[in-house]
């Protein structure tokens, strides 16, 4: 085994507590290629000057999303810093998780409550829609706050806060659950919303999610031209450089398990590989677990039939992997003979026909008259009366 000396944790978090030296690692943080792509990517979409007002962060759960809006947040205000001196009360970025609803449908109103407490807002159980004034007069009984107005006023006040609060990016983690609705009619109402956050406040809003965002690409043609999709992928056996990209990180991550001897996981590189579908997320969770349980038996390092013991099963494998290829195909652009195909189509449609009166059927027979009540039928009367013999 490799010596201490080409580990990177500090010393002294080998007499620390076990919550110390697995909280450690689960912090650091290592800069793979795919990470620092799709970084520089949102970035340069973000402080685009003519670029979207929406900026889709997607990709596979368990590459790194969180830790990539993270990073985000932390580079934009650095970008503010001078705002923020010469503005105690501004706040140039805001950053929260969008939370699943309880069943129903994304619940707006606590998304409002939620982003009022980012800017610090201490009178949110206060907001309501006042009566009109018309409503006010004698024998004109004032309506009371209801749960419905209740949402209508958070709306309006996180608007005019993130104008007076001068905030210019607004970061959603797990966006896709204000995707969660129990009508898919539903959906253009969510799109809608966000849409109108945008245009009423002026600011960037970068939804980091899962492929499901996609559904705003398929379902929004005007919130799709003002956005741009980030994918930040997982990496794939079937590129070369993917796999030297993935033992890089594999690498990284070995030398900052805080253990007396550093694990040779880079041994074992197309085990760890499978066993984390090429997510450096699933993978960091994966070596969180196994360092925990090799402090707590006392071991000095671990390898893989160790770790093999706390990886994911291959069931749950699959189901990750079924979705990241789902959305990788989502992601795939088609051919441009489609989009060609669409406008020669519109081209060549007719013009729409003038509504004309359908040609009038001469009928075969004459048709019955309708009689009146006690109306004798028109049939011939006999003549004469016949002779008895």
């Amino acid at each position: 085994m490799n010596s201490i000396s080409t580990s990177t944790f500090p010393t002294e978090l080998l007499t620390a507590s076990t919550e110390q030296r697995v909280e450690y690692f689960r912090n650091c943080r290592i800069k793979h290629p795919n990470l620092v792509q799709s970084f520089k990517h949102a970035m340069s979409a973000i402080n685009s000057a003519c670029g979207p007002k929406v900026v889709l962060v997607t990709g596979p759960t368990g590459a790194g999303k969180t830790t990539l809006a993270r990073m985000i947040y932390k580079a934009l205000m650095h970008r503010y810093r001078a705002l923020i001196e010469l503005d105690a009360g501004a706040v140039p970025v805001v950053g929260f998780n969008a939370i699943p609803p309880n069943g129903g449908s994304f619940n707006w109103k606590d998304f409002y409550i939620r982003l009022l407490e980012r800017h610090g807002d201490v009178l949110i159980d206060r907001k309501m829609l006042l009566p009109r004034q018309h409503d006010l007069f004698d024998g004109m009984s004032a309506p009371l706050p209801i749960e419905r107005s209740t949402t209508e006023a958070l709306r309006r006040a996180s608007e005019k806060c993130l104008k007076n609060r001068k905030t210019k990016v607004l970061i959603i983690d797990e966006a896709h659950h204000i995707l969660m609705v129990n009508d898919p009619k539903r959906l253009e109402f969510q799109f809608e919303a966000l849409k109108s956050l945008t245009i009423e406040t002026d600011i960037v809003i970068v939804l980091v999610g899962t492929y499901k965002l996609l559904t705003i690409r398929d379902q929004s043609g005007q919130l799709v031209r003002r956005s741009e999709i980030v994918h930040f992928p997982r990496y794939t056996l079937q590129s070369d450089k993917d796999t030297k990209n993935f033992c890089a990180a594999l690498s990284q991550l070995q030398r900052e398990l805080p253990l007396p001897e550093m694990p040779q996981l880079t041994s074992d590189a197309r085990n760890y590989f499978c066993k984390s579908g090429g997510s450096i997320g699933i993978l960091k969770d994966w070596l969180s677990r196994c360092l925990e349980h090799a402090i707590l038996r006392g071991m000095k390092t671990f390898d893989f039939k160790f770790a093999e013991e706390f990886a994911l099963s291959n069931k749950s494998l699959i189901t990750i992997l079924d979705e990241a290829i789902e959305g990788e195909l989502r992601l795939e652009d088609v051919d441009m003979t489609a989009v060609k195909e669409l406008l020669y189509r519109t081209a060549r449609m007719p013009p729409p026909k003038s509504r004309q009166q359908p040609p009038r059927q001469v009928p075969t027979s004459k048709p019955a008259t309708k009689r009146r009540v006690g109306e004798r039928k028109p049939v011939r009367d006999k003549t004469g009366v016949a002779h008895e013999k």
